[in-house]
Parts: structure tokens; sequence; C-alpha cells
């Protein structure tokens, strides 16, 4: 009898032991989650917001190693925009992660979780179950466990949080799974609400912008001119941006295109100066003026195929037809960003640049073109 009552007290001082770890747990969970909220304000940026969530994450008790893809929708691209403990994070960073319709990343991101159930997807082991497949994550150790949670907001997903512990079964605890997931969801919240901001505060610079470009553009005595305030007033908005403009002659290529004359008004780099003078670029030009359609470009990417540059939604460059006139050539206005610029060009863009390509094209109807440009033959 005394000994069924020892192993009955036994008992219960191990439950209540285990009581006070889960509350001691909880109790510091919460903490953890008050001081990663009172990080974000009204004042922090998209970027700093996605630093202070990569670093929060890193130092919980389950964290390894974290990574931050972003993106435009389930099916991508993705890109790493932030990645700790990891190697050489510099690897990655500004990369594009492969997503392969078989992929994890693909599987995690169409996922339509239950109501109720963790928006959420873990491996216990990746060394038995065999994924991710090394090329999927090439930063991720060869064994260990990962959980994988997207960043959703408004109705779109905007990317993806990928978490990594060098031991087994990590992420399987229901505790674990939605503590973290508690983080990045107000992560995601956050990002959303940042975006937003700086998407306002961004239309709002344009339209000051706009105006002080509208003015500065009557009077404007050569092309070269005109090169100097479409970058300056460019830059303003979009940040350090390349300008080039192209055209047309009274020439013809034996092509059957037209052909341009480009006027630069900067310093040209070796991979802008290729891009310049590709040999598809006289088509683009041709369909640009013909269609009075904008398209985006990359002159890091070779041109496989021009139609698939028609369909793209975003890029580093922007070319924006500039209407002629019975009096004056149309045009191209050519804007490109430096390599590492901190976001595409995007269709949200076009309005405001449209604009600008109009402003050119009245202040291009009043001044005489310089003989100096190069003229762009097939």
């Amino acid at each position: 009898m005394r000994k069924n009552a020892g192993e009955q007290i036994l008992a219960l001082s191990r439950e209540l032991d285990a009581l006070r770890s889960d509350l001691k747990n909880h109790a510091s969970q919460m903490r953890f989650i008050n001081d990663f909220s009172q990080q974000f304000n009204s004042n922090i940026s998209f970027s700093e917001a996605i630093n202070v969530g990569l670093e929060a994450l890193w130092h919980a008790e389950e964290v390894d190693s974290v990574a931050a893809l972003l993106g435009e929708d389930e099916l991508g691209p993705f890109h790493y925009v932030g990645i700790r403990g990891v190697d050489d994070p510099f690897a990655f960073l500004g990369k594009e992660s492969p997503m392969p319709l078989w992929g994890i990343l693909a599987h995690a991101l169409v996922h339509q979780p239950a109501p109720g159930e963790l928006d959420c997807l873990t491996v216990a082991n990746i060394l038995a179950e065999g994924k991710p497949q090394p090329e999927e994550f090439p930063w991720l150790p060869a064994q260990g466990s990962l959980m994988i949670v997207p960043l959703r907001g408004r109705g779109k997903t905007i990317g993806a949080i990928i978490l990594c512990n060098n031991k087994t079964d990590t992420f399987e605890k229901e505790n674990s799974k939605r503590f973290l997931s508690i983080l990045v969801g107000f992560l995601s919240r956050s990002l959303v609400e940042c975006r937003l901001h700086e998407e306002s505060m961004r239309r709002a610079r344009h339209m000051v912008s706009l105006q002080l470009l509208t003015w500065k553009m009557a009077g404007i005595p050569s092309v070269e001119s005109l090169l100097d305030v479409l970058s300056e007033e460019s830059t303003d908005m979009f940040g350090t941006v390349n300008v080039h403009l192209f055209l047309e002659s009274a020439n013809e290529a034996e092509s059957g295109y037209a052909t341009f004359c480009l006027y630069s008004g900067q310093r040209v780099n070796e991979q802008e100066e290729r891009f310049l003078h590709s040999p598809n670029i006289q088509q683009l030009l041709s369909w640009v003026v013909e269609a009075e359609q904008p398209i985006f470009v990359d002159p890091s990417e070779p041109i496989q195929s021009l139609d698939a540059v028609y369909y793209r939604e975003s890029g580093r460059g922007v070319l924006i037809p500039i209407l002629g006139s019975q009096q004056t050539a149309g045009g191209v206005l050519l804007l490109l960003a430096p390599a590492g610029a901190a976001r595409p060009f995007d269709e949200d863009d076009l309005i405001v640049m449209r604009t600008i390509a109009n402003s050119a094209s009245v202040a291009i109807s009043h001044l005489q073109t310089s003989t100096q440009a190069t003229l762009i033959l097939a």
C-alpha cells in the first residue's frame, strides 16, 4: 500500500515538473513574441522588417538556420532576400530559387490549410525522407529537419520562410510549430503593411516628381539636356536609373525594320553596351513603337525568345514608347536600373513611366535633335 502511494506521489511529482516546464516554456515564448512584435513600428521599412524577422527567428531555440524568399504568387519566381546561419549567405542573396513543380516549396505554397490547421509544411528527417532535393535549397544541410511557412497577406502569397534545425524531429511538436507559425504570421502581416505604406509614399513622391518634370521640360534646348532632366527625375522616383533614348531615323534597315538613333546621357558599362547593340534590339524597338506598348527587359539575360520578352511582368529595364506626330518621329525610352537594384521595375510603375515618356514626346516636338547619336542598324 505504501509502495503504491509512493509511486503515485512520484508520478504526480513528475507530472507537476512537466507542467512547470511547459508553463515556463509558454511564458518564455510569450515574452519572445512580445519582444518580437515591439520591434515593428510605423517607421520600419520593408527591408528592415525582413532583417528584424530573420534575426528573431534565427535566435529561436528551435532554429539553426533560416532563409526568406519573396515573390508575387505561388508560382514565383522567388528570390532570396535574407538568410541566417549558413557559411556564405552572400552567395544566395538576390539569387532566384529554383522552384520545380515537384519541389517541396511549391507543395508548401499551394497547400490550402483547413480551418484550424497550421499553414506550414515540415520534414522530420531530411536524410531519411530524401527531401528536399539538394538542388532545391543548396544552402540546406543534408540532414536534420525542416519547416516551411508561407508568407501570405491580403489574399496573396508573397513568399516563404524556411526554417532548419540540424537535429531530426525538431518541428514535429505542435507547440513548436504553432510558436514559429505565430512569429512568421506576424512577420507576414508586417511585411504587407510595410509594402502598402512604402507604395503609398512612392506614389506620392512620383506625383511631386512628375509635376517637377513637366515644369523642367519647358524650354529644353537639346536631346542631351532632355536626357539629363529625365535621368535626374527618374532617379528621384525609382532610385539610380540610366536613361537611353532611341529616336526613329529616316533610314530603313535591309530587314525592313525601322532604324533608330541612340542617345545615351550616361557612361555606359560593358553589359549595357552589349544590350544596346544586341542583334535583337531593333526588333524590340520596332515592336514597342508599332504596338505602342512597353516591355520589360533585363540586360544581364540573353534574349532566347522575343515572344517570351513581350509577356514579362517585371525587369531591371523597361522600354517605353514615345509617340510621334506628323512633324516628329516616334521613338523608345529605355530606363535601366543598375545590377543589385532594390527592386525591379514592374507593372505598377507603368502609369508613371508612360507619363514620363509622354512628357519627353512633347519636349522632343519643340527641339532640334542633335547629330551626336549612334545609328542602330540590324
